[in-house]
């Protein structure tokens, strides 16, 4: 199975084809819940540097 981290709150997330998920400058990141999503969206910038 395969992890990636929640670059908003930086748990370990197991990547299923359920798991929250956003696109941003060709990269696919995964999140643990839809509110992390959520606010990865409203501020891509702030989570990814």
């Amino acid at each position: 199975m395969a992890t990636a981290v929640d670059v908003v709150c930086h748990m370990d997330v197991d990547v299923q084809e359920n798991t929250p998920h956003a696109d941003y400058e060709e990269n696919r990141y995964y999140f643990c819940c839809t509110a992390c999503q959520k606010a990865f969206e409203q501020n891509p910038e702030k989570y990814i540097k």
